[in-house]
């Protein structure tokens, strides 16, 4: 089991994050250190041993990009499965981790998500843009019975060796064209683990990140509607644009590490 774990400025948690994905069973470790002004790199380059690889960018990536950086090169090393898991995360959840590690070798599930949210009552008419749309996404996908609310974009994940191969790898920079993309293979997906999103133990970054990821979270999930529907790809809804952060994920340094790990292969 690789572990893929994307940070930037994250000097003062990832030590936690990287002792707790060791202690949930993985054996090899992909931190993507990324457009950092702190000491993260040199935190990661102090708890190395033949199990951790430090992938390094002066430039800021971008949600979600470091994640399918960090898929590209352990499937490069062969990888069977992949955690993704945050950076900033401290939480207490070992055990629900290790539960969805092994749980998604032992069923073999393609993608294996948690569940952070825990009830989805009266989701299809709830007033939050980004829980309607949430089940509205997986209930179009006919998983919204064993999903609930689960999504990658939130919460630790395992994927399989087979969706690497199979789904696009842009769509691991968003992670609800993830899903979609899954289901439309029709990969096996499930929830596995629980853990409620407090218990998470995310980095607290302010109101204006928190609101800009939510745009972000809901144009992904438009534009995975949209997927899903046959529609060009928009992520405006009732006359409102989500960009977020999406025009700063850097797509083009994804494609640019990922052709230059296929050099390598044919070297």
């Amino acid at each position: 089991m690789f572990a893929v774990i994307p940070a930037r400025n994250e000097a003062s948690r990832i030590a936690s994050a990287v002792r707790n994905v060791r202690l949930a069973g993985a054996r090899q470790i992909v931190v993507v250190v990324n457009g950092c002004h702190d000491g993260t790199r040199e935190v990661v380059k102090g708890l190395q041993g033949d199990d951790l690889t430090v992938i390094t960018f002066r430039e800021a990536l971008g949600v979600d990009i470091p994640r399918a950086i960090g898929a590209a090169y352990a499937y490069s090393r062969g990888a069977e499965r992949v955690l993704f898991y945050d950076g900033d995360l401290i939480g207490h959840h070992r055990d629900e981790l290790a539960k969805l590690v092994e749980s998604a070798q032992k069923f073999n599930v393609d993608l294996a998500l948690t569940d952070t949210y825990g009830t989805v009552h009266d989701a299809a008419d709830a007033r939050d843009t980004l829980i309607r749309l949430r089940y509205d996404l997986n209930l179009k996908l006919g998983l919204a019975g064993r999903l609930g609310l689960s999504n990658p974009a939130h919460g630790p994940h395992v994927v399989s060796r087979r969706l690497l191969r199979d789904v696009p790898l842009s769509s691991l920079g968003k992670p609800p064209l993830l899903l979609a993309e899954a289901a439309r293979l029709g990969l096996r997906i499930d929830t596995l683990a629980r853990i409620p999103h407090a218990r998470l133990g995310s980095a607290h970054k302010g109101p204006t990140h928190y609101e800009r990821i939510r745009e972000t979270i809901i144009g992904d999930l438009l534009e995975a509607l949209c997927l899903v529907q046959g529609r060009k790809s928009v992520r405006e809804y009732r006359g409102l644009v989500f960009d977020g952060y999406n025009s700063e994920r850097r797509f083009d340094l994804l494609y640019r590490f990922a052709a230059a790990l296929n050099n390598k292969k044919t070297d």
